[in-house]
């Protein structure tokens, strides 16, 4: 195993880089100079990050070739990402940008090309850390979640389908961000709960306009991309919710352009085999969960989350001026679930 490194900060040392951060239910030990709005933390890590110039271990994990290797290919036909199993730890590799390497508690990034550095962070915050929870049990799903008038409320939806601007207008009427895209969900003393991301959340220049009142000056999450990391707090939007939460409630999300006239939003219960298929085709990494042999669990916990917690269909209007209507409907469904 890898050996972890030493984070302890001790009084008065000035040469010591490692803090202690809390993101997704864990304590993160890490060297890493995060862009993105993490909480500091206390007491003894859960995992250690660090990012090296070379390999942490001799590259012979290699030559057995990859279980998971995804689809998506990048402009020189090479699979974006491959999944390899070593005895003892697991290798993400993220091609010709760096290779995580996944111990029980410590991960580390090899750069592979200096260039892609803006890119270790958005790996590990997305499905480094997420296939690292699924490893222990936790269900990772693409998803945001808001803690409404005291219950707590999930939003599935494909990329630009709407989960971050509702979840956004929430905030504006006072709800409290658990997380942003990403949902990491486990059983907790029988309840399904949520696990608080971080204070931050991520929009396209239109949304940064309408909840935020301004795009410029906010950082890019990705040079290549306009999206923009918008805090949660001070100087931002809204509030955050630090604590795990039991979910109250799942709202499957359906944005559309125009809808039956007299009807603008529709709310319906899903039944219990559709949802499942919902969570599903909404959990993030599938092809990296199966590959490791965790779609079972998963299948199996998707199946109990289901039973536990009611499933919801919203059909809205798309336009930010519709959303506090949506609001209102959300907030008043969820109230009658419980």
């Amino acid at each position: 195993m890898f050996p972890k490194p030493v984070h302890k900060q001790r009084k008065g040392d000035h040469q010591n880089p490692w803090r202690l951060y809390r993101v997704f239910g864990l304590t993160l030990a890490s060297d890493f100079h995060f862009a993105s709005g993490l909480m500091p933390a206390e007491g003894a890590p859960n995992v250690t990050f660090t990012c090296v110039q070379s390999a942490p271990v001799p590259a012979d994990w290699g030559r057995v070739g990859p279980s998971y290797v995804s689809p998506y290919r990048t402009e020189a036909g090479e699979s974006v990402a491959s999944l390899y199993r070593a005895k003892g730890f697991d290798v993400l590799r993220f091609a010709r940008v760096a290779d995580y390497y996944l111990w029980p508690h410590s991960i580390v990034c090899h750069l592979l090309n200096p260039a892609y550095g803006y890119l270790v962070e958005i790996r590990l915050l997305g499905p480094v850390l997420s296939f690292w929870l699924e490893r222990r049990g936790v269900c990772a799903l693409h998803a945001s979640s808001v803690v409404v008038g005291g219950y707590t409320a999930a939003f599935l939806s494909g990329n630009s389908g709407g989960k971050t601007a509702l979840a956004a207008a929430l905030l504006r009427a006072g709800g409290l961000l658990l997380t942003d895209d990403i949902l990491m969900v486990e059983c907790r003393r029988g309840a399904i709960v949520g696990r608080p991301g971080y204070p931050q959340m991520r929009m396209w220049p239109d949304e940064a306009r309408h909840f935020l009142g301004r795009s410029r000056n906010l950082e890019r999450v990705h040079p290549h991309y306009s999206k923009r990391r918008i805090p949660i707090g001070a100087d931002g939007l809204g509030s955050f919710c630090p604590v795990a939460r039991k979910l109250d409630g799942i709202y499957v999300l359906e944005r559309r352009a125009a809808v039956e006239s007299g009807r603008e939003i529709r709310i319906a219960p899903v039944r219990p085999q559709a949802a499942v298929m919902e969570l599903l085709r909404h959990s993030f990494s599938p092809g990296l969960v199966e590959a490791a042999g965790l779609q079972p669990r998963r299948l199996s916990f998707l199946a109990r989350m289901v039973r536990d917690v009611p499933v919801r269909k919203v059909v809205f209007p798309s336009g930010f001026q519709r959303l506090p209507r949506v609001c209102e409907a959300v907030s008043k469904d969820l109230h009658e679930l419980r």
